[in-house]
């Protein structure tokens, strides 16, 4: 199979992103597979973010190389991957394992997945400035045939993040106003525990409606050692559309707390256990989206070669509720999607 994609998102805060990637797979043989990707992500921001650390417009470039090869046994799967990305400040080297196995007559699924990351963070135009951060995680699931038409999953996620974990371009005003360029008595760089461990249960469910429509839905709680606590319920619908196409709906709500040592406005050098930040994402906020893709197959000439083609869009409004200068973001996200598929 090979693929190509065009992510394009853009929003009411001044940031957009452009990010195409070409993926191809390849069976060796009839228990072999492998896969490579390459994506490139274009990031053009003048966010609030942005403005209150007294920059201008910042443009980026993301480059990310994927690489796995898999085995599939009778019963049993495993897979091997690594990823290696790059920017002008950033760079991340990663890797996973993930092994599955089928039981009771091949209705439950038991996976196990292990990763890890070790990243280097920079500052443009500051040679000396060099951090580090750790990632290990593992992310454990059963999927399980309920019924002929019902199918479950559980799965639980924890990561351990140790290192540098703030942003080198964020500064926290504190006193005054509390924004940097305007009344704030100072304006420190973001600080933020070194430490994190960030955990999530999740459920999905999926029932058949009948030979052509499913619904779905999918929950996830997250908790972690910062403070932060969300729900992010997502339910789903799809149909099949005559012989080749597929119609899916979606809608997303999320609701989150704020990390303990976030304040909107810090008056003072104390009460936060040293630790500042104007990180929006770890603020209390909420959204909910909503989304519409559509996939299409066509048959060519040649029996064997399918050519797929998919569009998606979709639409979020983020609600802040404690985040100084911005209460309000609107999202729009488009991907274009062409495959050839190989059968």
């Amino acid at each position: 199979m090979a693929s190509s994609s065009v992510y394009v998102r853009a929003d009411t805060d001044r940031t957009t992103v452009v990010s195409p990637e070409i993926r191809a797979a390849a069976a060796v043989g009839e228990r072999v597979t492998v896969e490579a990707s390459e994506v490139v992500d274009a990031w053009t921001g003048a966010s609030i973010d942005v403005i209150t650390a007294a920059t201008g417009t910042i443009r980026e470039r993301r480059f990310e190389t994927n690489a796995q090869v898999g085995y599939r046994g009778d019963l049993w799967a495993f897979a091997l991957g690594l990823r290696h990305s790059f920017e002008n400040d950033y760079g991340s080297l990663g890797g996973s394992l993930r092994l599955a196995a089928d039981v009771f007559q091949r209705n439950t699924t038991l996976a196990l997945v292990g990763f890890g990351s070790t990243d280097a963070v920079g500052r443009a135009g500051d040679p000396g400035f060099r951090r580090g951060v750790v990632q290990l995680g593992g992310r454990v699931s059963v999927t399980q045939v309920l019924t002929r038409s019902t199918l479950a999953e559980l799965q639980w996620e924890s990561v351990r993040l140790e290192g540098y974990q703030a942003s080198p371009y964020r500064f926290v005003g504190v006193g005054g106003d509390g924004v940097c360029g305007g009344r704030a008595v100072f304006c420190l760089p973001e600080h933020v525990p070194d430490g994190r461990l960030r955990n999530a249960p999740s459920i999905r469910l999926r029932q058949a409606l009948s030979t052509r429509a499913s619904l779905g839905c999918d929950y996830r709680f997250y908790f972690d050692s910062w403070g932060l606590q969300s729900h992010t319920i997502e339910p789903d619908l799809a149909w099949l559309m005559g012989r080749s196409g597929t119609l899916s709906v979606s809608f997303r709500h999320h609701t989150q707390g704020r990390a303990d040592f976030y304040r909107a406005r810090y008056l003072g050098l104390d009460g936060s256990e040293g630790f500042f930040t104007r990180d929006r994402k770890l603020s209390t906020f909420s959204y909910h989206g909503v989304g519409l893709s559509y996939v299409h197959d066509l048959r060519l000439r040649d029996e064997g070669t399918v050519l797929q083609l998919g569009a998606r869009a979709a639409f979020t409004r983020f609600h802040y509720l404690e985040f100084l200068g911005l209460e309000r973001v609107s999202v729009l996200e488009t991907t274009a999607y062409v495959a050839l598929r190989f059968e």
